[in-house]
């Protein structure tokens, strides 16, 4: 593969909170199937218990992983701090990973490859699998207008067709049957890993900062989109997600987060009015009450109120 007389150095970013044990696995997978000269730029996002020190005593002397530690800041802004390490580094290819994924065999290789190979990438999206086996987190095609935005993601999809769903599905998601062993041109793609160039984040401007957790990839797909960046999508290029295990499902804290950066999100990059986000805040209110009925989390009073209180003020902040 011609280099033009300079190899291509990869970076990876792992952010971590708490969970160092994935962080070891994933890294370990790295040192197995990475076949090219590469960092570790390890973030580690104010753990309060030990995962500084036991990731110090595991890579302090491996000229490979680069471990640096800061205040809680969030995937953005934690994302950002390993980025920016590496591109001072010198790294030109940059991969974005959470830490509960695993690289299988080739996987990195073929990501690489393809963004060498091809001038127009910038983002080179893997093929993610749950730990079952079962195909996950497929990729958005094309941006979703914003009326589709309303009819098919609040609580207004409920009076929806069955028909009218499949035909959303299909316009704006990859269907799993229409996959072939190529690359696929695709808007949005998983923010659990991928790989980019150092050219991207530098038009772009890196991933915006003003959202602690979610909606990261939709507000990067976004920019990149504006800003004319491609991405596509490699069935070949696999990898395991152990989705939810750094964050948790179904707790008040992720809905919080979740809500705070929809809004933001609509707000500026939908550049949503303010009874299109007032709908969306109302419709988002309810979801902690609809999950107690619904027995997914413990739902206290003073709990739901604070959620509230929170999330209101975001929405005034975004209004």
């Amino acid at each position: 593969m011609e280099q033009s007389g300079v190899e291509k150095m990869i970076a990876f970013v792992i952010l971590n909170y708490n969970t160092w044990e994935m962080t070891f696995r994933c890294v370990d997978s790295i040192f197995e199937t990475c076949k090219q000269n590469y960092t570790i730029y390890i973030v580690d996002n104010g753990s309060p218990n030990d995962s500084f020190e036991r990731l110090n005593e595991q890579y302090h002397e491996n000229k490979n992983v680069v471990l640096i530690q800061s205040e809680n800041l969030g995937y953005a802004r934690g994302n950002n701090t390993g980025i920016k390490a590496a591109m001072n580094d010198g790294h030109n290819i940059i991969a974005i990973t959470n830490n509960d994924v695993i690289f299988l065999d080739e996987s990195i290789e073929r990501m690489y490859t393809f963004l060498n190979e091809h001038e127009d990438a910038s983002v080179a999206a893997p093929y993610i699998l749950s730990p079952e086996g079962d195909l996950q987190n497929l990729p958005t095609l094309k941006p979703i207008k914003t009326s589709d935005y309303f009819l098919y993601n609040t609580k207004l999809s409920n009076f929806a067709s069955s028909k009218a769903k499949m035909n959303y599905e299909q316009e704006y998601y990859l269907q799993a049957a229409s996959i072939k062993d190529v690359p696929i041109p695709i808007y949005k793609f998983s923010g659990c890993c991928f790989m980019a160039t150092r050219e991207m984040w530098e038009k772009v401007g890196f991933f915006d900062e003003n959202t602690f957790l979610y909606y990261e990839e939709d507000i990067l797909s976004n920019k990149m989109h504006t800003a004319g960046c491609k991405a596509y999508y490699l069935p070949n290029a696999k990898i395991v997600h152990h989705h939810g295990l750094t964050t948790g499902k179904d707790n008040l804290f992720v809905d919080t987060e979740m809500v705070k950066s929809e809004l933001y999100f609509l707000s500026k990059y939908h550049q949503l009015n303010f009874l299109g986000l007032f709908f969306i805040y109302m419709d988002r209110a309810i979801t902690p009450i609809m999950k107690k009925i619904r027995k997914r989390y413990n739902l206290t009073g003073k709990d739901y109120l604070a959620y509230l209180r929170k999330t209101w003020l975001h929405f005034i902040k975004c209004t």
